[in-house]
């Protein structure tokens, strides 16, 4: 008998697709990457033969011509960091989609979320680095949660002679949030807030003592009693730190 349900099955079919998709979006970006750096080579042999040629008769048209190659290898460059940027990015999502999809299995399907308990902020949602000019936007502005955007105006930004593109695609990237269609991370972390690894993760001796308490979430420290520590030989001012960090963490993002 399936430990998944419909929904479940449904879930896992959607992100195997993705998982696909993203794949070959990866493959046809190493490809296009190569044509560049095979072009770059080209222009800059062509660049260096143009510069071996400065006393030729036709010295001023040798003189346009390297400078028109030398600026449209410079557009290539940007090209091919701007591909490179894509890829990597492309590899992280793939890389998260299927840690999402083991999440799934592992879970058997049966992992339910409450409440919302947790705020999402610009950053969280906005975390790829092709989202970096609205991420600045919003931090110029003081928009620091999701929420702020309800009545935000897009329009305008594109208007002020923001990349129409990135705008859209930040505003696309709402949409689905307004709509609830969001990752699994961001669904766990809604509900549970974010794991204690990743909040406390330069205090070793703390993580492992929850993680020896079956303790994965911030919001299972919800009544967490700091003073036990004292017993696993915590000194009183780093129980001080750790308490602050979630002081700190709580008062940022609970709702």
């Amino acid at each position: 008998m399936s430990l998944f349900g419909t929904k479940e099955k449904e879930e896992i079919k959607n992100l195997k697709e993705d998982i696909q998709k993203l794949e070959k979006e990866l493959e046809n970006t190493v490809i296009t990457e190569n044509k560049l750096s095979s072009i770059i080579k080209e222009q800059e042999a062509e660049i260096q033969k143009l510069k071996k040629s400065p006393f030729d008769k036709q010295f001023e048209k040798i003189t346009l011509e390297f400078d028109r190659v030398k600026q449209e290898n410079f557009i290539l460059r940007e090209e091919k960091n701007n591909l490179e940027k894509e890829l990597l990015e492309s590899k992280d999502l793939l890389a998260q989609v299927k840690k999402e999809l083991e999440d799934l299995k592992k879970s058997g399907g049966e992992k339910t979320f409450g409440e919302p308990k947790y705020k999402v902020l610009i950053k969280d949602l906005y975390s790829a680095r092709k989202h970096d000019e609205f991420k600045k936007i919003c931090e110029n502005l003081g928009v620091v949660y999701v929420d702020e955007l309800e009545n935000f105006d897009f329009d305008k930004l594109v208007e002020e002679g923001h990349s129409k593109i990135k705008i859209m695609n930040a505003k696309d990237l709402y949409l689905q949030f307004k709509n609830n269609e969001y990752s699994y991370e961001v669904k766990e972390y809604i509900a549970y807030g974010h794991k204690v690894s990743k909040l406390f993760f330069r205090y070793r001796s703390f993580i492992a003592y929850l993680k020896e308490h079956k303790i994965e979430y911030i919001s299972q420290l919800e009544n967490f009693d700091f003073n036990q520590l004292k017993e696993e030989g915590f000194s009183e001012a780093q129980i001080k730190k750790l308490k602050e960090k979630l002081d700190e963490y709580n008062n940022l993002r609970r709702i």
